[in-house]
């Protein structure tokens, strides 16, 4: 653990402490290890934009099955944690092979500042203390952040330096509004497919026990959907340790007269009262029986029934144009835009990211 400053609450720079004053004392930690895991979640639930990617088990699932270098900030008030924002070392985004890293906060995953108590002085001392977790190859700090509510902190991230990106998009479906308002807020083409996916003896959806041989048996599938659009999947060890947060995955299956035909894995957010639509596996050639349809209105029913706010369909790029976005605008969800944050720190952050400009100018 390295102590990157002691300062006393609302006080700046080595003023004196004045009597019955608590001090914030901020940390670097080089693993989420380094503190107790009671202690780390404690402040996650009780923070009011805490979620399930800020929980310790997640982070070290992230630690150990992607090999990514964490580089995370605590604060202590009178020894008692109060604040904490998760961060790795991983590569540019597009630019995998660059010889230029960026500290995301998280990725894959949201993360962000997340604070219990003191929030502007909290909130102050994680942005202070930044810089001191940089490398000489690290050109950007970024924040991916769930919870819209995030926005609140905007004037502070750009009085250091942060400049809002708005590049992605996310469909929230509002599962309060119960299952027939949420089938009726459909796109004709996507209820049509849930109807026509039940009117088959040929598909049966089921949910799942997560264990080593039900993950693996989904990962088979996921690598081959991957291959098929051309996207690295995740290496399976991930997936192991996950099963450190099996109460919180959520997997849900298809067979195609009775064959294993994919599915989804969902990560269940008990912080944000949501559910979220983590990976999706599900091979071509199963698409005819509607099977996507029918897998993601089998997770609108269970999260109605066990009483979750919302079910996020995941990030996408907000263009009525691409195929991802139309498939999930389908579904009734309300697009919010995905908030991230993006300081850059070296001249050569200002080279890529006009490089990054003017590309996606061309390509839309």
């Amino acid at each position: 653990m390295h102590l990157v400053s002691r300062l006393a609450s609302g006080i700046a720079g080595d003023a004196p402490v004045a009597s019955g004053q608590s001090r914030l004392e901020v940390d670097i930690v080089e693993s989420v290890r380094e503190v107790c895991r009671d202690e780390w979640n404690h402040v996650v639930e009780h923070a009011s934009r805490g979620s399930v990617f800020h929980r310790y088990e997640w982070l070290d699932a992230v630690e150990a099955g992607l090999d990514r270098t964490p580089r995370h900030l605590v604060v202590r008030k009178d020894d008692n944690l109060v604040g904490l924002f998760p961060n790795f070392v991983a590569p540019l985004d597009g630019a995998d092979r660059a010889p230029f890293r960026r500290l995301t906060s998280v990725d894959p995953g949201f993360g962000g500042p997340v604070m219990t108590t003191d929030t502007d002085a909290v909130l102050s001392e994680l942005l202070d203390a930044v810089p001191d977790m940089l490398s000489p190859r690290t050109i950007v700090h970024e924040i991916r952040a769930l919870d819209p509510s995030y926005v609140r902190y905007n004037t502070a991230l750009q009085a250091h330096d942060y400049v809002p990106n708005r590049r992605r998009c996310r469909f929230l479906v509002h599962l309060t509004r119960g299952y027939d308002d949420v089938l009726a807020g459909m796109s004709r083409s996507r209820r049509r497919g849930i109807e026509r996916g039940r009117e088959t003896d040929r598909l049966e959806i089921v949910e799942e026990p997560v264990t080593w041989d039900t993950l693996e048996r989904y990962y088979r599938t996921y690598e081959q959907v991957m291959a098929r659009i051309g996207t690295d999947p995740f290496p399976f060890r991930f997936f192991e340790e996950l099963l450190d947060m099996d109460d919180r995955l959520l997997l849900v299956t298809a067979r195609v007269d009775g064959k294993y035909a994919g599915g989804l894995l969902e990560i269940v957010d008990e912080e944000q009262s949501s559910v979220h639509g983590y990976l999706s596996a599900v091979p071509e050639r199963y698409f005819e029986h509607h099977t996507s349809e029918r897998l993601y209105d089998y997770v609108i029913r269970w999260g109605i029934a066990n009483g979750y706010d919302t079910y996020d369909l995941g990030t996408t790029k907000p263009d009525y144009e691409n195929g991802v976005f139309r498939y999930k605008e389908g579904f009734g969800g309300q697009a919010i835009p995905t908030l991230v944050w993006e300081r850059g720190v070296s001249p050569v952050w200002d080279v890529f990211a006009a490089g990054r400009s003017l590309y996606l100018k061309h390509v839309g």
